[in-house]
C-alpha cells in the first residue's frame, strides 16, 4: 500500500469510523452478516475520491464471491451514509478487500482471571 499525506490519512480514517459505525449500527440494508466484520485499515485516493476499506472477517466468510457481494450490496447506501458525516469536497466510492496480513491478536499464555 502507498504512503498517504496527513489529510489522506485523517480521510481515510474519519471514513473507515463512518463505515465501521454504519455496518455496526445496521443502517445498510443487507443479507450479509455485516456486523461480523472488522475494518482494520483504510486508504485513500490523493484526489479523495476512492477508497479501500480492508476487512477482517471470519473464516468461512473470506471468499471472493464474498467480497463482491458486499462491494455491490453496500456501495451505494454506505456512500449516501458518507455523504452524510464528512465535510469534504468529494465523497470517496468505498471499496471492500481482505486484510492483506493477519492483525489477529494473540491468545494469552496463562488465564488472567483467577
Amino acid at each position: 500500500m502507498k504512503s498517504m499525506t496527513p489529510r489522506q490519512n485523517k480521510v481515510a480514517t474519519e471514513v473507515q469510523h463512518i463505515c465501521a459505525l454504519a455496518l455496526v449500527q445496521g443502517r445498510i440494508p443487507s443479507t450479509l452478516p455485516l456486523a461480523r466484520l472488522t475494518i482494520t485499515d483504510g486508504w485513500i485516493s490523493p484526489d479523495l475520491r476512492l477508497a479501500r476499506l480492508y476487512l477482517q472477517v471470519p473464516p468461512e466468510l473470506n471468499t471472493p464471491a464474498f467480497f463482491a457481494e458486499l462491494n455491490a450490496q453496500t456501495a451505494k447506501p454506505l456512500r449516501k451514509i458518507i455523504a452524510d458525516k464528512l465535510a469534504t469536497k468529494y465523497i470517496p466510492s468505498v471499496t471492500f478487500f481482505p486484510t492483506e496480513d493477519d492483525k489477529s491478536y494473540p491468545a494469552p499464555q496463562k488465564d488472567i482471571m483467577k
